[in-house]
This record gives C-alpha cells, sequence and structure tokens, in this order.
C-alpha cells in the first residue's frame, strides 16, 4: 500500500480514545481531500465499512463532490444510489407527482405520445404535466390490478415493440448483440419515427427513477453519444477492426510522412443509389466545417481519428434520432446530471445502470472458452482467471465482459452464441500474452470476443490487474488500453 495509507492508519490510532469514534481509513482519506489514496483504497479495502456508509447515505456525497469526479472513486452501489437521490429530489411530493398511464394490451404503444407528453410528428417533450419527472403508475384497461409489477411488465412489453426489428428503428452491425439508431428509421417506421426515439428515452429515464433495468443491448456508441461521453477512436475497432487497423498505420507514420499524405478531415463513403436497379457512388462528407481544405497533419491527426470514429460510429444521419431519445431522457437526466455521469461513471457502468445484469453462467462461459494456445488452457494463469471471475460480484463480471465483448449482456442461448465482427460467430478467447513486460494489465479485442492475459506471479496479482483494468476502463481503450 501506499506510504499515505500507512500514514492515515497512524492517524487513526492516533485519535482513538474510548469516547471517540474512530475514523476508517477510507473516511480519513475523503476528509482530508486524498484522492489517490482514496482511490487505491477503493481498489485494496472494498472491506472498509465506509463504502456501505456511502451508499447508505449518498448525500454525504454533495460535500464531497471530487469523489464523484473519476470512475474508480466509487463502486457501482453507491454510484446507483446517488442516481437515485438525484432522480428522486426531481420528483415533487404532491400528487401530481404521480403519471397513471392506461395501456391496452395488443395495442401498448396507443396513445403513448399523449401520456407521456411526445409531441407525435416532431418528438419534442412538452413542458405540461406528463412532460415533467413523475412516478408512473401503470395499469391495464378493464383490468383491476395494480402495482409495481404492472409497471415493470410494461417495461418489458414497451421495449420489446419499439425495438422488433420490423420496426426498423435500429439496425445491427455486429449480429444483434448490439443494437444503434438506423439512419433510414424516416422510411423503415415512417414520418413520426423520432416519437418512438423520444418514447424511449423517457422511458429510460423513467426506468433509472423506479431502479428498473430495460432488457436493451443499445451500442456503446449510441450510449456514449446520448449521455455525452467522448466518442473515441479506439471505438471504432469493435465495430470495423479492418478501418480501425488501416488508420492506425497513420499513427506510427513520421511526421514528415504524414505532412505530405495529402489526407483531408473528409471520410469517404459508399451510397447506395436507385434507379431502374441498385447501385452505388462515393459520397464525401466533411469531417468538421471547412474540413476540404483542411490537411491532416502530425499535430491534428488525433482530432481527426477521433471525428472519423464518430462519423463512423453515430453519423449525422442519426443526430436527430439521439437528439429525440436525448429529449425525451432530459425529463430525469437533463443536460447537467449527465454531465455529472460522464464524470464519475465508465459508459458500461452507465449501460449497467440502465440495462441492468442479465445473469452470467461462469460455468456456460468457461465451458465455451477457447484458448491461444490451446495449451493455455491448463496454465496457472488461465485457472486463476476463472477463480477470480467465479469470485467476482455479478456487477464485476458484466464490467469485465463489457470489457472483452463490448456488451454487458450474454445472449439468450448462452456464450456458444457469442459473436464477434459484422456478425461471425466468436466463442470468448483467452490469449496468452507471454513475454509481455513486466506488470502489464490485461487488454482485449472486444471486436474477437478476445482478453489478452500477460503472465503474473501469482493469482492475487492477477486479480488486482484486472480489477484495474475492469475498474477503469472506459469503452474499449481507457485504463486497460484494449486493443
Amino acid at each position: 500500500m501506499p506510504a499515505v495509507i500507512h500514514e492515515l492508519e497512524a492517524k487513526r490510532a492516533l485519535r482513538w480514545s474510548p469516547d471517540e469514534r474512530v475514523a476508517t481509513p477510507a473516511e480519513l482519506a475523503a476528509d482530508q481531500g486524498h484522492m489517490h489514496c482514496f482511490e487505491d483504497l477503493a481498489r485494496w479495502g472494498g472491506a472498509d465499512p465506509y463504502w456501505s456508509k456511502l451508499t447508505a447515505e449518498p448525500e454525504l456525497l454533495n460535500s464531497k463532490p471530487w469523489l464523484l469526479s473519476k470512475p474508480a472513486l466509487l463502486d457501482l452501489p453507491t454510484k446507483r444510489a446517488w442516481l437515485g437521490m438525484m432522480l428522486d429530489n426531481k420528483v415533487s411530493v404532491s400528487d401530481e407527482a404521480t403519471l397513471s398511464l392506461v395501456a391496452r394490451r395488443g395495442q401498448i404503444l396507443e396513445g403513448l405520445c399523449a401520456q407521456l407528453g411526445v409531441d407525435e410528428a416532431t418528438g419534442r417533450v412538452g413542458a405540461g404535466a406528463s412532460g415533467r419527472p413523475q412516478r408512473l403508475d401503470v395499469r391495464y384497461e378493464g383490468e383491476a390490478a395494480g402495482g409495481d409489477a404492472l409497471r415493470r411488465e410494461w417495461f418489458g412489453l414497451a421495449l420489446t415493440e419499439m425495438l422488433d426489428p420490423d420496426r426498423g428503428l435500429f439496425m445491427s452491425r455486429d449480429g444483434n448483440r448490439t443494437l444503434q439508431p438506423n439512419p433510414d428509421s424516416a422510411t423503415t417506421a415512417g414520418a413520426d419515427h423520432l416519437s418512438y426515439f423520444a418514447l424511449l428515452g423517457r422511458i429510460a429515464g423513467l426506468a433509472l427513477y423506479h431502479r428498473e433495468t430495460l432488457n436493451a443491448s443499445w451500442s456503446t456508441a449510441f450510449l456514449k453519444a446520448v449521455f455525452g461521453f467522448e466518442i473515441a477512436f479506439e471505438d471504432l475497432q469493435a465495430v470495423d477492426p479492418k478501418l480501425h487497423e488501416n488508420l492506425a498505420k497513420l499513427q506510427r507514420m513520421a511526421s514528415d510522412e504524414l505532412d505530405g499524405i495529402g489526407i483531408n478531415f473528409v471520410a469517404n463513403d459508399e451510397e447506395a443509389i436507385v434507379y431502374e436497379e441498385a447501385s452505388k457512388r462515393r459520397r464525401s462528407t466533411e469531417l468538421k466545417p471547412g474540413g476540404e481544405g483542411m490537411e491532416v497533419t502530425a499535430a491534428n491527426l488525433s482530432e481527426y481519428l477521433r471525428l472519423y470514429a464518430r462519423h463512423k460510429l453515430v453519423p449525422a444521419s442519426v443526430d436527430e434520432q439521439v437528439a429525440a431519445f436525448r429529449d425525451g431522457l432530459g425529463v430525469f437526466v437533463d443536460a447537467e446530471l449527465r454531465a455529472q455521469l460522464c464524470k464519475c461513471c465508465t459508459v458500461a457502468e452507465v449501460q449497467l445502470l440502465l440495462c441492468g445484469v442479465a445473469e452470467i453462467d461462469v460455468d456456460d462461459w468457461k465451458r465455451s472458452a477457447r484458448y491461444e494456445p490451446a495449451s493455455f488452457a491448463t496454465s496457472n494463469q488461465a485457472q486463476w482467471f476463472w477463480s477470480v471471475l467465479a469470485d467476482l460480484v455479478p456487477e464485476d463480471r458484466a464490467k469485465l465482459l463489457f470489457f472483452c465483448t463490448g456488451s454487458a449482456r450474454v445472449p439468450a442461448t448462452g456464450f456458444a452464441s457469442l459473436q464477434g465482427y459484422n456478425g461471425a460467430q466468436s466463442r470468448f478467447t483467452l490469449d496468452s500474452m507471454h513475454g509481455a513486460e513486466a506488470g502489464r494489465l490485461p487488454t482485449a479485442s472486444a471486436c474477437f470476443n478476445t482478453l489478452h492475459l500477460p503472465s503474473y506471479a501469482s493469482r492475487a496479482e492477477l486479480e488486482a490487474k484486472l480489477r484495474l483494468a475492469i475498474g477503469g476502463a472506459e469503452g474499449f481503450h481507457e485504463a486497460a488500453v484494449a486493443v
């Protein structure tokens, strides 16, 4: 442990007296503003009762806002408790704080725009009572039953209908593992397509408020765009590894080579054009205003790669869909709260808060795994890995799955059905990084569901490095440098 932790332990001992409550090391670190020490304690000192206190009393975080400044400082239960407190504060205690929704079985979406305050033509959320933060009470027409179970059932029915592939609001580029807005949703879903995205955002906000989870596998890029996370160049790898590999070559060029290569801030795409029969043409899109006349250099390469990735993952053609979803979500999760979430959570944690943890069967995960090389299956590293995985709490298992595959949820038919790049079946692979430099963190190729595991001297070291990787990972390429 760092010296500052020993110092805090010493101060804790000096403060002891029979009549004085003794502060724990985490509490002392929080009180004295030792961010790095608190982060180390969060990683190594999970038994400290201060974590439970923060979860039970999230209002304590209001006096120490810096604890919400980095994802690694707090665990997910504490973040969930804090978010719940923030959303509770938005809802009035008056009778008008309850939105009574009457649903009709078999026509679950009928009249929903009016009941949730969404303009059917524009997808904008109105300022009336139905467009304010309210609790949701659901009843079905002609039925006397009531209660939370009906609301939970309604969330599932409404989501299933709107995410139906035949409706055409969303599409998948990875074999239905994750979903992203369909650029042609106005054609496939109709002129009122934006109202559906706004409704989905309203449902997402209501689900967060009621601590319910949604069975939706939205893509990382879509969630990043909705909540305001910055899309990174590395996010492109999980969707199009070949394009990512080609563009990554620019990073390895010398400055003088790059300066003379003649690339501008423009992306070229293939666009389908229909005359008498389908054909394609090239279409150029500026990545920023004036991009056609702006040459890529060593100085602006990072910006070019980031803008290129955003264009590919969340193109301008879905800006309206993203904005409509965000507008619906904003009834509960406004711009200020979204900004706070982006500071204290990774996008993986946001996905877990919104979509929950689908059951992860460790035995099924292990049965379906492959190893590279095959002999790695009997190594200490592999055995330690499965032992650590079995000991993780469900949410940390989901974060590890997200790190390795880009989704915190398992296919309905189990790990044997994991799909990778371009929808191809791709079993989870544990890859030996024998010979990697000492102390290196595990990395992941999410597009191929592969975890690259360096050699560690003990199970304890493997567990520590794995927790560090998934604890601070943002998308696919943050603390663990997933490649």
